[in-house]
Protein backbone atom coordinates (compact mmCIF):
# COMPACT_ATOMS: atom_id res chain seq x y z
CA UNK A 1 0.00 0.00 0.00
CA UNK A 2 1.13 3.55 -0.78
CA UNK A 3 1.25 5.81 2.27
CA UNK A 4 2.95 6.71 5.54
CA UNK A 5 1.54 7.99 8.79
CA UNK A 6 2.98 11.51 9.14
CA UNK A 7 3.22 14.21 6.47
CA UNK A 8 3.43 17.97 6.05
CA UNK A 9 2.04 19.92 3.05
CA UNK A 10 5.21 19.43 1.01
CA UNK A 11 4.85 15.65 1.38
CA UNK A 12 1.15 15.62 0.56
CA UNK A 13 -0.37 14.56 -2.75
CA UNK A 14 -3.88 15.68 -3.63
CA UNK A 15 -5.89 13.38 -5.90
CA UNK A 16 -8.85 14.95 -7.70
CA UNK A 17 -11.57 12.65 -9.04
CA UNK A 18 -13.55 14.12 -11.94
CA UNK A 19 -15.34 11.00 -13.19
CA UNK A 20 -14.98 9.29 -16.56
CA UNK A 21 -14.38 5.69 -17.57
CA UNK A 22 -11.95 5.08 -14.71
CA UNK A 23 -14.93 5.54 -12.35
CA UNK A 24 -17.64 4.04 -14.57
CA UNK A 25 -19.47 0.72 -14.76
CA UNK A 26 -20.33 -0.79 -18.14
CA UNK A 27 -23.90 0.01 -19.21
CA UNK A 28 -24.73 1.86 -15.99
CA UNK A 29 -25.24 5.53 -15.22
CA UNK A 30 -24.17 5.28 -11.58
CA UNK A 31 -20.43 5.70 -10.93
CA UNK A 32 -18.18 2.98 -9.60
CA UNK A 33 -17.02 2.94 -5.99
CA UNK A 34 -14.09 5.35 -5.78
CA UNK A 35 -12.91 3.74 -2.51
CA UNK A 36 -12.60 0.41 -4.31
CA UNK A 37 -10.57 2.07 -7.06
CA UNK A 38 -8.17 3.49 -4.48
CA UNK A 39 -7.85 0.16 -2.66
CA UNK A 40 -7.13 -1.71 -5.89
CA UNK A 41 -4.51 0.91 -6.76
CA UNK A 42 -2.86 0.29 -3.38
CA UNK A 43 -3.69 3.78 -2.11
CA UNK A 44 -4.94 4.36 1.43
CA UNK A 45 -5.72 7.57 3.24
CA UNK A 46 -3.63 6.96 6.36
CA UNK A 47 -0.63 8.43 4.56
CA UNK A 48 0.13 11.67 2.72
CA UNK A 49 -2.80 11.46 0.30
CA UNK A 50 -5.91 13.62 0.18
CA UNK A 51 -8.69 12.56 -2.21
CA UNK A 52 -11.13 15.16 -3.49
CA UNK A 53 -14.23 13.97 -5.43
CA UNK A 54 -14.35 17.16 -7.50
CA UNK A 55 -16.80 16.26 -10.29
CA UNK A 56 -18.60 13.13 -11.44
CA UNK A 57 -19.12 13.50 -15.19
CA UNK A 58 -17.90 12.01 -18.42
CA UNK A 59 -15.09 14.17 -19.72
CA UNK A 60 -17.14 15.13 -22.78
CA UNK A 61 -19.28 17.13 -20.34
CA UNK A 62 -16.44 18.92 -18.56
CA UNK A 63 -16.57 22.68 -19.06
CA UNK A 64 -14.05 25.49 -18.99
CA UNK A 65 -15.70 26.58 -15.74
CA UNK A 66 -14.98 23.15 -14.21
CA UNK A 67 -11.31 23.35 -15.16
CA UNK A 68 -11.00 26.94 -13.99
CA UNK A 69 -12.40 25.88 -10.61
CA UNK A 70 -9.96 22.96 -10.48
CA UNK A 71 -7.05 25.25 -11.37
CA UNK A 72 -8.10 27.65 -8.62
CA UNK A 73 -8.20 24.84 -6.05
CA UNK A 74 -4.79 23.54 -7.13
CA UNK A 75 -3.37 27.06 -6.93
CA UNK A 76 -4.75 27.50 -3.41
CA UNK A 77 -3.35 24.20 -2.16
CA UNK A 78 -0.04 24.86 -3.88
CA UNK A 79 0.18 28.16 -1.98
CA UNK A 80 -0.27 26.13 1.21
CA UNK A 81 2.80 24.05 0.32
CA UNK A 82 1.42 21.09 -1.67
CA UNK A 83 3.58 20.37 -4.70
CA UNK A 84 2.17 17.09 -6.12
CA UNK A 85 -1.28 16.63 -7.66
CA UNK A 86 -3.08 13.84 -9.51
CA UNK A 87 -6.21 14.36 -11.60
CA UNK A 88 -8.30 11.34 -12.67
CA UNK A 89 -10.82 12.03 -15.41
CA UNK A 90 -12.24 10.65 -18.65
CA UNK A 91 -9.86 10.30 -21.55
CA UNK A 92 -11.97 11.96 -24.25
CA UNK A 93 -10.87 15.49 -23.37
CA UNK A 94 -7.76 14.80 -21.29
CA UNK A 95 -5.47 16.30 -23.93
CA UNK A 96 -7.47 19.53 -23.65
CA UNK A 97 -7.93 19.68 -19.88
CA UNK A 98 -4.25 18.92 -19.25
CA UNK A 99 -3.22 21.75 -21.58
CA UNK A 100 -5.76 24.15 -20.07
CA UNK A 101 -4.46 23.44 -16.57
CA UNK A 102 -0.91 24.07 -17.79
CA UNK A 103 -2.03 27.57 -18.83
CA UNK A 104 -3.61 28.40 -15.47
CA UNK A 105 -1.71 26.72 -12.60
CA UNK A 106 1.59 27.77 -11.00
CA UNK A 107 4.61 26.66 -13.00
CA UNK A 108 6.16 25.05 -9.92
CA UNK A 109 3.30 22.56 -9.38
CA UNK A 110 3.61 18.96 -10.62
CA UNK A 111 0.28 17.67 -11.96
CA UNK A 112 -0.23 14.17 -13.36
CA UNK A 113 -3.42 13.46 -15.29
CA UNK A 114 -4.69 9.93 -15.74
CA UNK A 115 -7.74 7.87 -16.62
CA UNK A 116 -8.59 4.58 -18.27
CA UNK A 117 -10.02 3.12 -21.45
CA UNK A 118 -11.79 0.22 -19.70
CA UNK A 119 -14.56 0.59 -17.17
CA UNK A 120 -13.92 -0.25 -13.53
CA UNK A 121 -15.79 -3.57 -13.81
CA UNK A 122 -14.16 -4.71 -17.06
CA UNK A 123 -11.79 -7.70 -17.07
CA UNK A 124 -8.27 -6.32 -17.05
CA UNK A 125 -9.38 -2.82 -16.09
CA UNK A 126 -6.25 -0.67 -16.21
CA UNK A 127 -7.58 2.25 -14.18
CA UNK A 128 -6.04 1.24 -10.83
CA UNK A 129 -2.63 0.70 -12.41
CA UNK A 130 -2.76 4.05 -14.19
CA UNK A 131 -3.80 5.79 -10.98
CA UNK A 132 -0.97 4.15 -9.04
CA UNK A 133 1.52 5.15 -11.76
CA UNK A 134 0.22 8.71 -11.66
CA UNK A 135 0.68 8.91 -7.91
CA UNK A 136 4.20 7.50 -8.15
CA UNK A 137 5.04 10.02 -10.89
CA UNK A 138 3.56 12.95 -8.98
CA UNK A 139 5.61 12.10 -5.88
CA UNK A 140 8.80 11.36 -7.77
CA UNK A 141 8.71 14.47 -9.93
CA UNK A 142 7.43 17.02 -7.40
CA UNK A 143 10.14 19.60 -6.91
CA UNK A 144 12.15 18.18 -9.83
CA UNK A 145 9.97 18.28 -12.94
CA UNK A 146 7.07 20.72 -12.55
CA UNK A 147 4.33 21.02 -15.14
CA UNK A 148 1.38 18.95 -16.34
CA UNK A 149 1.87 15.41 -17.65
CA UNK A 150 -0.49 12.64 -18.75
CA UNK A 151 0.24 9.17 -17.34
CA UNK A 152 -1.40 6.33 -19.27
CA UNK A 153 -0.21 2.79 -20.08
CA UNK A 154 3.14 3.31 -18.36
CA UNK A 155 3.99 6.41 -20.40
CA UNK A 156 4.28 10.09 -19.51
CA UNK A 157 3.27 12.69 -22.09
CA UNK A 158 3.68 16.45 -21.92
CA UNK A 159 0.42 18.40 -21.89
CA UNK A 160 1.49 20.58 -24.81
CA UNK A 161 2.30 17.60 -27.04
CA UNK A 162 -0.14 14.85 -26.05
CA UNK A 163 -3.10 13.76 -28.14
CA UNK A 164 -5.62 10.96 -27.84
CA UNK A 165 -4.71 8.80 -30.81
CA UNK A 166 -7.15 5.90 -30.51
CA UNK A 167 -10.76 5.61 -29.39
CA UNK A 168 -10.46 2.15 -27.87
CA UNK A 169 -6.95 0.82 -27.23
CA UNK A 170 -5.48 0.97 -23.73
CA UNK A 171 -2.40 2.76 -25.07
CA UNK A 172 -4.60 5.47 -26.53
CA UNK A 173 -2.29 8.47 -26.08
CA UNK A 174 0.70 9.63 -28.03
CA UNK A 175 2.77 12.74 -28.73
CA UNK A 176 3.09 12.90 -32.54
CA UNK A 177 6.58 13.74 -33.68
CA UNK A 178 8.00 13.53 -30.16
CA UNK A 179 6.89 10.47 -28.25
CA UNK A 180 6.53 10.19 -24.47
CA UNK A 181 8.72 12.36 -22.27
CA UNK A 182 9.10 9.51 -19.80
CA UNK A 183 7.84 6.22 -18.44
CA UNK A 184 6.83 4.49 -15.20
CA UNK A 185 8.18 0.95 -15.05
CA UNK A 186 8.08 -1.27 -11.95
CA UNK A 187 7.38 1.75 -9.80
CA UNK A 188 10.27 3.84 -11.11
CA UNK A 189 10.00 7.02 -13.17
CA UNK A 190 12.42 7.63 -16.02
CA UNK A 191 12.44 10.91 -17.96
CA UNK A 192 13.63 10.95 -21.55
CA UNK A 193 13.29 14.69 -22.24
CA UNK A 194 11.96 17.94 -20.87
CA UNK A 195 10.16 20.20 -23.37
CA UNK A 196 10.95 23.90 -23.47
CA UNK A 197 9.06 25.95 -20.89
CA UNK A 198 6.00 27.60 -22.40
CA UNK A 199 4.79 31.17 -21.76
CA UNK A 200 2.34 31.63 -18.90
CA UNK A 201 0.67 30.89 -16.58
CA UNK A 202 -2.10 33.38 -17.23
CA UNK A 203 -4.28 35.10 -14.66
CA UNK A 204 -7.90 34.67 -15.78
CA UNK A 205 -10.05 36.57 -13.22
CA UNK A 206 -12.78 34.44 -11.69
CA UNK A 207 -15.42 37.07 -12.42
CA UNK A 208 -14.60 37.18 -16.15
CA UNK A 209 -16.68 34.74 -18.18
CA UNK A 210 -15.30 32.59 -20.97
CA UNK A 211 -15.46 34.19 -24.39
CA UNK A 212 -16.68 32.40 -27.49
CA UNK A 213 -13.88 31.01 -29.64
CA UNK A 214 -14.71 28.88 -32.66
CA UNK A 215 -12.73 26.08 -34.29
CA UNK A 216 -12.93 25.56 -38.06
CA UNK A 217 -11.28 22.56 -39.71
CA UNK A 218 -10.77 23.17 -43.42
CA UNK A 219 -11.47 20.38 -45.92
CA UNK A 220 -10.90 20.08 -49.66
CA UNK A 221 -13.18 22.33 -51.70
CA UNK A 222 -14.65 23.82 -48.51
CA UNK A 223 -17.54 26.19 -49.17
CA UNK A 224 -17.05 29.83 -48.08
CA UNK A 225 -20.42 29.46 -46.35
CA UNK A 226 -18.65 27.47 -43.58
CA UNK A 227 -16.65 30.59 -42.69
CA UNK A 228 -19.57 33.01 -42.66
CA UNK A 229 -21.00 32.21 -39.17
CA UNK A 230 -17.74 33.30 -37.50
CA UNK A 231 -18.12 36.83 -38.87
CA UNK A 232 -20.97 37.27 -36.36
CA UNK A 233 -20.06 39.58 -33.47
CA UNK A 234 -21.16 36.85 -31.03
CA UNK A 235 -17.84 35.12 -31.76
CA UNK A 236 -14.84 36.64 -29.99
CA UNK A 237 -12.18 34.68 -31.86
CA UNK A 238 -11.54 31.80 -34.24
CA UNK A 239 -8.96 29.08 -34.80
CA UNK A 240 -8.51 27.79 -38.35
CA UNK A 241 -7.13 24.28 -38.76
CA UNK A 242 -5.82 24.61 -42.29
CA UNK A 243 -4.45 22.04 -44.71
CA UNK A 244 -0.82 20.99 -44.75
CA UNK A 245 1.43 23.75 -43.49
CA UNK A 246 -1.41 26.23 -43.17
CA UNK A 247 -3.21 26.56 -46.51
CA UNK A 248 -6.90 27.00 -47.35
CA UNK A 249 -8.77 26.98 -50.67
CA UNK A 250 -8.52 30.35 -52.39
CA UNK A 251 -12.27 30.86 -52.00
CA UNK A 252 -11.85 30.98 -48.21
CA UNK A 253 -8.92 33.40 -48.19
CA UNK A 254 -10.75 36.73 -48.44
CA UNK A 255 -13.57 35.77 -46.01
CA UNK A 256 -11.03 34.69 -43.39
CA UNK A 257 -9.00 37.87 -43.83
CA UNK A 258 -12.18 39.90 -43.38
CA UNK A 259 -12.90 38.15 -40.08
CA UNK A 260 -9.29 38.59 -38.95
CA UNK A 261 -9.75 42.34 -39.38
CA UNK A 262 -12.41 42.27 -36.64
CA UNK A 263 -11.21 39.65 -34.12
CA UNK A 264 -8.23 37.36 -33.42
CA UNK A 265 -8.01 34.45 -35.86
CA UNK A 266 -5.28 31.85 -35.22
CA UNK A 267 -3.80 29.68 -37.95
CA UNK A 268 -2.66 26.10 -37.30
CA UNK A 269 -2.26 22.92 -39.33
CA UNK A 270 -4.78 20.11 -39.24
CA UNK A 271 -1.85 17.64 -39.50
CA UNK A 272 -0.96 15.72 -36.31
CA UNK A 273 2.54 17.21 -36.32
CA UNK A 274 4.50 19.99 -37.92
CA UNK A 275 4.38 23.79 -38.15
CA UNK A 276 2.70 26.34 -40.35
CA UNK A 277 4.70 27.78 -43.24
CA UNK A 278 4.94 31.30 -41.89
CA UNK A 279 8.10 32.07 -43.90
CA UNK A 280 6.46 31.78 -47.29
CA UNK A 281 7.76 28.69 -49.05
CA UNK A 282 4.40 28.80 -50.82
CA UNK A 283 2.88 32.03 -52.12
CA UNK A 284 -0.56 33.04 -53.39
CA UNK A 285 -4.06 33.57 -52.08
CA UNK A 286 -4.92 31.13 -49.32
CA UNK A 287 -1.36 30.04 -48.51
CA UNK A 288 -0.11 30.34 -44.94
CA UNK A 289 2.10 33.29 -45.89
CA UNK A 290 -0.84 35.12 -47.50
CA UNK A 291 -3.17 34.43 -44.56
CA UNK A 292 -0.60 35.65 -42.01
CA UNK A 293 0.17 38.74 -44.11
CA UNK A 294 -3.57 39.45 -44.18
CA UNK A 295 -4.20 39.35 -40.46
CA UNK A 296 -4.31 35.73 -39.30
CA UNK A 297 -2.01 34.94 -36.37
CA UNK A 298 0.50 32.11 -36.61
CA UNK A 299 0.04 29.59 -33.77
CA UNK A 300 2.98 27.40 -34.75
CA UNK A 301 2.78 23.71 -33.96
CA UNK A 302 -0.24 23.83 -31.64
CA UNK A 303 -3.19 21.73 -32.75
CA UNK A 304 -6.57 23.36 -33.20
CA UNK A 305 -8.14 22.24 -29.92
CA UNK A 306 -5.24 23.53 -27.84
CA UNK A 307 -4.97 26.72 -29.86
CA UNK A 308 -8.66 27.34 -29.15
CA UNK A 309 -8.05 26.96 -25.41
CA UNK A 310 -5.00 29.21 -25.52
CA UNK A 311 -6.90 31.93 -27.38
CA UNK A 312 -9.81 31.65 -24.93
CA UNK A 313 -7.46 32.01 -21.94
CA UNK A 314 -5.58 34.95 -23.50
CA UNK A 315 -8.83 36.78 -24.16
CA UNK A 316 -10.09 36.00 -20.66
CA UNK A 317 -6.82 37.23 -19.16
CA UNK A 318 -6.90 40.41 -21.24
CA UNK A 319 -3.53 39.69 -22.87
CA UNK A 320 -2.19 40.95 -26.20
CA UNK A 321 -2.99 37.92 -28.35
CA UNK A 322 -0.59 38.69 -31.19
CA UNK A 323 2.31 39.34 -28.83
CA UNK A 324 1.67 36.19 -26.79
CA UNK A 325 1.31 34.00 -29.88
CA UNK A 326 4.69 35.20 -31.15
CA UNK A 327 6.18 33.41 -28.14
CA UNK A 328 4.21 30.23 -28.74
CA UNK A 329 4.86 30.09 -32.49
CA UNK A 330 8.57 30.77 -32.02
CA UNK A 331 9.09 28.18 -29.31
CA UNK A 332 12.24 26.19 -30.08
CA UNK A 333 13.03 28.10 -33.27
CA UNK A 334 16.69 29.11 -33.63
Amino acid sequence: MIGVTMAGPCDMTVIYLLGGTILSLAGKADPADSAALLRTAGIHLDGPVTVRPFRSVGSQNLTLADLRALAADITLRHAEGVRAFVVAQGTDTMEESSFLLSLLVPTTATIIMTGSMRTADAPGAEGPGNLRDALIAARSLAGHRPGVLVAVAGELHDARLVRKMDSGRIAAFGSPGWGPVGSIITGRVRLAMTPLPAPGPYQWPADRAALRVGLLTVAMDADPLCVQPYADAAWDGLVVEAMGSGHVPQALAAPLAAIAATKPVLLVSRCPQGDTDAHGTYQGDGTAAWLIANGLIDAGSLDGRKARLLLTVLLGAGRDVRAELAGWAGMGVV
